[in-house]
Parts: structure tokens; sequence; C-alpha cells
């Protein structure tokens, strides 16, 4: 304003009124009107301002360079999300601008001379395009760091979030396994002294009592051993493990539940190695196999089988007949607590065996899984690094809280 005010031309004044209005347009109506519009403006007004500028200016004022780095300016003061077509219109704009000004500028008569433009105006246009130019540097600079401060500020509350959350976890369940051990214990009594005096009604009820306080213990401690493999890690040290005497021990353990529900168990004959921490490999498939047993339903059948080596994993699949997992987030299956279509059904369980079996199973550098192309029932599967007989094992970190920590 100051030098096309000092220049004493009429046009140069108001072309450089022109500018500034602009700029004062921003300031005085950014909080009245959508700021969309208001940049629009604004930078329409700058943009017609420096093309008027470079029409009345020698071309060795070298207006017209501040129509280059207005190119990029759209993108500090408009949402790339939001305001795409603002923000091609005002990218096209100083584009459109400067080709009409090359092709005018050699039949037009400048009013400011060649030595004005040269002594005043040059610097100052060179001046004004490097801050052009530095201006979204910097604001890009900025909110980088902001973006940045925020992300790691959310982290971090969700970690403590997550911390609380097992911590509280850890609390309750404890506060809950001792009652119920008494409860336990003294149902066992009622039944032993009921089988004694042959009241049969007071052992039947007593044994009810004593196997549903079982199964409540059971998820309290399933609940302790989550919130303890969660919360912290150690080393664990993986090594050569014959994948058939894991499912053995493990389809031995569940055979009297799945014979009493009339389940069939079926363990097919595999000699294929992992390398795993036995325990962790057992206390993984047992999360699998136990919810294939429970939700299968009566006179079903599960099955366990691995499939060959494929790119240097094996893969140990879980299959059973029941009414299976339906249309659900592959996430959410994994997610602790979540029970998916048994929510409100009569299968007792706290939908923690999946998320269980997952964090063992990258503990030994494996990942487990759930096809969803199978015509009927459920397959899970847990998938763990082969074995070729190699007697080195090697060393990963592991959350802590299994049976070995």
């Amino acid at each position: 304003m100051v030098i096309t005010g000092l220049s004493g031309e009429l046009e140069v004044f108001l072309i450089g009124a022109l500018a500034f209005g602009g700029f004062a347009f921003v300031r005085v109506l950014k909080n009245r009107l959508p700021l969309v519009w208001v940049n629009t403006c604004w930078l329409t007004s700058t943009n017609v301002a420096i093309f008027l500028g470079a029409c009345v200016v020698h071309v060795d004022g070298h207006i017209d360079i501040m129509l280059v780095p207005m190119v990029g300016f759209p993108f500090a003061v408009f949402s790339i999300y939001r305001d795409r077509f603002y923000i091609a219109a005002m990218v096209a704009l100083p584009i459109i601008l400067w080709f009409t000004w090359f092709v005018l500028h050699d039949v037009q008569t400048p009013i400011i001379d060649q030595a004005t433009a040269i002594r005043y105006y040059a610097p100052m246009s060179a001046l004004t395009a490097f801050s052009i130019i530095v201006y979204p540097v910097f604001y890009f600079a900025i909110v980088s760091a902001q973006h940045s401060t925020e992300i790691k500020r959310a982290r971090q509350d969700a970690e403590q979030s997550s911390r609380a959350k097992t911590v509280l976890l850890s609390g309750i369940s404890h506060e809950m396994r001792t009652p119920l051990n008494a409860v336990i214990g003294l149902a066992e009594l009622l039944r032993e002294d009921g089988m004694k005096k042959g009241d049969a009604q007071q052992a039947d009820f007593a044994g009810r009592i004593m196997q549903s306080g079982e199964t409540l213990l059971a998820t309290v401690e399933k609940t302790m051993h989550f919130a303890d493999i969660a919360a912290r890690r150690s080393a664990v040290t993986l090594v050569p493990v014959p994948v058939a005497d894991v499912v053995e021990r493990v389809v031995e353990t569940y055979r009297p539940e799945a014979t009493q529900r009339g389940i069939t168990l079926v363990a097919e004959e595999t000699s294929s190695l992992v390398l795993a921490d036995p325990t962790l490999f057992q206390e993984a498939l047992e999360q699998l196999l136990e919810n294939g047993v429970r939700y299968c339903g009566t006179g079903g059948c599960v099955t366990v089988a691995v499939a060959g080596e494929r790119a240097g994993y094996h893969r140990i699949t879980v299959s059973d007949n029941g009414p299976g997992f339906g249309a659900v987030d592959p996430a959410l299956a994994f997610a602790p607590f979540e029970r998916l279509a048994h929510a409100t059904g009569t299968t007792f369980g706290a939908g923690m065996g999946l998320a269980i079996a997952r964090i063992k199973a990258e503990a030994m550098s494996g990942s487990v899984g759930i096809d969803f192309d199978v015509p009927s029932g459920a397959r899970v599967w847990i998938e763990l690094p082969a074995s070729f007989g190699e007697a080195t094992s090697r060393t990963v970190l592991r959350p802590r809280g299994s049976s070995q920590a």
C-alpha cells in the first residue's frame, strides 16, 4: 500500500487497495461468515490484484512471480478433505491469470516505468513471493507438530485407560475368587453330608451349586489370566515342539467334558513340528478347543487337524459343527468379553478364549484366525512357525502371566 501510494498513480493505488481490502475482509468477517467463503474471497482478491499489478508495472518489477507460489497457498487455508472444489479453483486461478498476463504483457504499456519497477517493485515482489512460499511451510510444520502431540497424548490416555481397566479386572477377579472358593467348599461338604444321610435331593442340589461355582471360578481365573498377560511382558524361548503331543494332551483334557455333553472329539494324526513354547502352545490350543466344545452342542463333533507347512508356518485348525460365528467383524471376534451371537444365549462364558489364544500365539511369533468361508459350523486356527528339527531355539518377547511366568 505504501509503495503504490507513493507511486502517484491512482490505478496502482487502487490495485494495492484491492489486495489490502481482501486481507481486511478476512480479518473482519472471518467469525461471521463460513471460513471457506472468506478465504475464497481473500485469495481471489489477492490473485486478481497481483495480476493487475503485473499488467501496470513494468515486467522488470517481476510482479507476476508472486502468482507462482499462490498456486500452493490454497492448501494452507482449505481442508483437503472437505474443500477439494475450492482448492482446485484457487489453484487454477493464479495459473490462468499468469498465462493471461504472459499473453497480454507484450501488447500493454505499463504505467510504472522500468527504473521504478527495478528499484522499488522488484525487491518487494521477491520478498512477497518468498513470504508466500514460507508461510505454508511453517503452517504445515506447526500443524504437523500439533497433530503429533495430539496423537501421542491420545495414545498415552489409551494406554493409561487400558492399564486402569486391567488393574480393575485383576482386583475384582481376586476379590471374587476367595468367596467362590468358600462357596464351592461348603457345597462340597453339603453334598458329602447328603450322601452320608442318604438325602439324594440335598446331594443333587449341593452338587449343582458346586458345579456352577466351579464354572464361575474358571471364568474368574480366566479373567485374571487375561488381565495379567495383557499387562506384562517377558521373554519366551521357542523350541521344536511335536504338534501331536500337544494336541493329544489338550484333547484328553477336554474328553471327559465332551463325553458328558455327547460331543465327539477327533484328533487327526500328524508328525509336524513347530517352533513354540510348549506351555503357551498348549494353553492357546486349549482356548480354541474349549470354545469348540462349549458352543458345539449335544451330539456335535469337534475336530483338531494340522495343515501342511505353508510359507514357513503350520496351521492347526479346530473345527466344529455348531452354530458358527455368523456374519461378524473378524476384529470383533477377538475382542475380550465379546461373545458375538452367544451374548444373549444360555451358554456360559466370558468371551475371552479367542483373545487369550491370540495373545499367546502372537507371543510365539504366530497368529490366530477364523475361516468364515466354511459352509456350516466354525473353524478357528492357530499358525506357528514350522520347525524342521533344528536344535537351535530363539527368544522373543511374550506376555507374562501364563503358568510359566
